[in-house]
């Protein structure tokens, strides 16, 4: 949404969107009588990055949405497939000489991801030479199912969970695991793999024995 389009008598941009989602309505005909039913609803509001919301429409309050003042583009939701990273050998990075050392491997660096939550005591996300969290740090844990804020530390800083629009758009559905915590193993996957802490005697059920290392060992973690 375009910022310098809001009336100036709207106080913040969620009471704009507000506005604006409640003059959309969906127009259906009925024995050639027209029904007005309002069903949008306001899931988030974006104020940082961009200025925006989600919402859930239908397609006509959607087609009626883009003529009103400050409209500029929207993108439907839709699934996302998982995908992972590769290991520092195959980017070319050097643990002596280059961007890795010259970078501190990535120290004071914040790094958030958003996949399918984490699993907090992986080995990966202890904090024992993590130095403190930086000061320009706002965020949170969020507490929920079978994930207490206390999980976090200097490691891992930050988790949340946004499910409001699965919500709006599946009303019925019943979330087993309503938290961050990470039912398949993904998220934490890819988030040890972009800054986990090193873990001596690592191996797949034996095999391949190692130490497990993060490309970016000493940032610290958001998880969504």
């Amino acid at each position: 949404m375009n910022l310098s389009a809001m009336p100036k008598p709207f106080l913040s941009q969620q009471s704009w969107y507000l506005a604006t989602l409640s003059s959309l309505l969906d127009i259906t005909s009925n024995n050639d009588q027209l029904n007005y039913i309002f069903s949008s609803k306001l899931t988030y509001t974006y104020t940082n990055v961009m200025n925006g919301f989600s919402a859930s429409l239908s397609p006509l309050e959607l087609e009626a949405l883009k003529t009103t003042p400050g409209y500029i583009s929207s993108i439907r939701d839709l699934p996302i497939k998982p995908d992972t990273t590769h290991s520092p050998h195959f980017i070319g990075l050097n643990p002596v000489f280059g961007t890795w050392p010259t970078t501190q491997y990535g120290k004071n660096v914040i790094i958030g991801l958003i996949d399918s939550g984490i699993w907090p005591e992986s080995e990966s996300f202890k904090d024992d030479e993590m130095p403190n969290i930086p000061s320009r740090w706002k965020g949170k844990c969020e507490n929920g199912t079978q994930f207490d804020s206390s999980l976090c530390n200097k490691k891992l800083i930050g988790a949340r969970f946004f499910n409001k629009g699965l919500l709006a758009n599946n009303p019925n559905i019943t979330i087993t695991m309503n938290s961050t915590r990470d039912i398949d193993g993904h998220g934490t996957h890819t988030s040890t793999t972009a800054a986990g802490s090193k873990v001596e005697g690592a191996s797949y059920f034996g095999y391949a024995s190692g130490s497990a290392i993060g490309i970016s060992k000493i940032s610290h973690l958001l998880l969504t």
